[in-house]
């Protein structure tokens, strides 16, 4: 599937936190995106002092089957210049983009249980990989690891909610790395949750987020057994 450019306009802007925005792109010319869950676009962000395009890179959230519209996960503390652009535009305003890019995609392991392990935005792929499976009505045992700073960073709730309501097979752990006194859930980075985990044996894990955090999850899962790695540095709009 080779990357190509295209024409898209922002249709909506969502606030999920004060950090969080989810961004819906329209898609222009052309009218619709092929693409594989889990991959990224390109935006291309103007800049009349240089001669080489910047483009900055984000992960697609939505799943395969919505061809004309993509979602995407912003952070506003993030410092990269395509997060910065995209954010300072209004909605209707238009953007080039390029894509699909990126290998970071859901392997046919039909044998093996699914564990998916990121950070703050970098749920993005795994959102789009997750949606997919269970819209496939995937009866293989799908689980969240996520981890987040603090309360007020948390977001997509109610889909969680929905999902564990919805299918048997989908559970979730959210863990907070600072929360406050009054949080009773899961506390710590993300990477401790892995030290509950039995075994990793006959699963497939999905990693997507920090780079130190990609690696010490690699090396962890390596070290509990026989599970087959895929991993993402989640490089938000540099």
């Amino acid at each position: 599937m080779s990357a190509r450019p295209f024409r898209a306009k922002i249709q909506q802007i969502r606030h999920l936190t004060p950090d969080i925005r989810e961004m819906t792109l329209e898609m222009i010319e052309p009218s619709s995106l092929l693409f594989q869950a889990g991959q990224a676009i390109a935006v291309v962000v103007p800049d009349a002092t240089s001669p080489i395009p910047v483009l900055g890179y984000f992960s697609i959230a939505s799943p395969p089957r919505c061809l004309t519209q993509l979602v995407l996960l912003l952070n506003s503390q993030d410092r990269g210049k395509g997060a910065a652009y995209l954010l300072a535009q209004s909605i209707d305003a238009e953007v080039q983009i390029s894509g699909p890019y990126g290998a970071f995609t859901l392997q046919h392991e039909p044998e093996r249980r699914l564990l998916f392990v990121g950070t703050g935005t970098g749920v993005a792929p795994l959102w789009s990989m997750m949606t997919t499976l269970l819209e496939e009505a995937s009866f293989r045992q799908i689980r969240l690891l996520w981890g987040l700073r603090s309360e007020v960073d948390r977001y997509y709730l109610d889909e969680l909610e929905a999902w564990t309501t919805q299918y048997e097979n989908f559970s979730y752990v959210l863990t907070l790395s600072k929360p406050s006194a009054a949080w009773q859930g899961k506390k710590g980075r993300v990477t401790e949750l892995l030290q509950e985990l039995s075994t990793v044996d006959e699963m497939a894990a999905y990693v997507c987020g920090n780079l130190t955090m990609v690696k010490e999850v690699s090396s962890l899962l390596k070290e509990k057994g026989d599970c087959a790695i895929y991993r993402e540095r989640h490089a938000e709009g540099s």
